[in-house]
C-alpha cells in the first residue's frame, strides 16, 4: 500500500476495482491494466505501479479465499490481449507450461464471465 493510502482508502480502491471488473465479466469484456486505471475514481493511479498489481494480487486471493473465479483473469495486456507474467506466476510454479498460458487463461475467463453472468 503507498505511503498515501490509509487502510480505508486502499479498501475503498479495492471495491471500486472489483464492482468495474464484475461489470465487465457480466458483459464479457476484458480490460486493459491502463483503461481498469483510468476507470477507477476514488484514486488517481498508475498501471505500472507496484500498488495496483498488489490491489489485483490481493482481489484475486479474496477470489480465491472465497472459492470464486478471479477477476483477474479479465485484466489483460493491450499488445497481446492476455494478462501479464503475473498473473501466470502460480500457475506456472504448479507446473503449468508456458506453451498452455493462453489456453489456462481462456479457460479462466471463461469461468469468472459463467460465474458473475450468472449472479445477480
Amino acid at each position: 500500500m503507498p505511503k498515501t493510502f490509509t487502510e480505508a482508502a486502499w479498501g475503498d480502491v479495492l471495491d471500486e476495482m472489483r464492482a468495474i471488473l464484475i461489470h465487465l465479466a457480466k458483459q464479457r469484456q476484458t480490460v486493459s491494466y491502463s483503461a481498469l486505471c483510468q476507470m477507477i475514481t476514488t484514486a488517481s493511479i498508475h498501471h505500472r505501479a507496484p500498488y495496483f498489481h498488489k490491489l489485483l494480487d490481493q482481489m484475486s486471493r479474496e477470489d480465491e479465499a472465497e472459492g470464486l473465479p478471479s477477476l483477474a483473469a479479465l485484466v489483460v495486456r493491450k499488445d497481446s490481449g492476455i494478462p501479464g507474467q503475473g498473473y501466470f506466476a502460480i500457475f506456472q510454479a504448479e507446473g503449468g507450461s508456458p506453451d498452455e498460458l493462453e489456453a489456462y487463461w481462456r479457460t479462466q475467463f471463461e469461468a469468472v464471465c459463467d460465474y458473475w453472468a450468472d449472479s445477480v
